[in-house]
């Protein structure tokens, strides 16, 4: 797995099976990973591996049925990944189904995922959250 796409590849692969060990794994240890701002799991960067785990996964998890981030097509650039997908989910509070699309920009470095960026509309996730539109 030494290219930069297959490192981003297997991220989203260990994601869709729940495999948190192959998530960690792939994951540099001086990480830079930064949520959308408005996005409802965003607290800053998060420079370790276990953060994605307790402020990302393990969230989503509790707040939707079926959530899944597929990436539809892939934009590769030296160790520079950009991935462009649907973020799809029911949110459980809710029932609110979302499709929303996104882009998420990798950096790849020593065979890990060093540095996330996400960009997506955020508030069609939050709406999908909240009981009201």
């Amino acid at each position: 797995m030494n290219q930069p796409i297959e490192v981003v590849r297997a991220f989203y692969a260990a994601v869709a099976q729940g495999d948190v060990p192959s998530v960690i794994a792939v994951l540099h240890p001086q990480l830079e990973w930064t949520e959308a701002e408005g996005f409802p799991y965003f607290s800053g960067t998060w420079t370790q591996p276990q953060e994605v785990v307790d402020k990302l996964l393990l969230p989503l998890m509790r707040d939707w049925d079926n959530f899944s981030a597929t990436p539809d097509d892939f934009i590769v650039d030296g160790e520079r990944v950009v991935s462009l997908g649907h973020y799809r989910g029911v949110s459980k509070a809710t029932s609110k189904a979302m499709c929303v699309p996104f882009a998420h920009v990798w950096r790849v470095l020593d065979g890990k995922l060093k540095r996330f960026n996400m960009y997506t509309d955020t508030l069609l996730v939050d709406r999908a959250l909240r009981s009201t539109t």
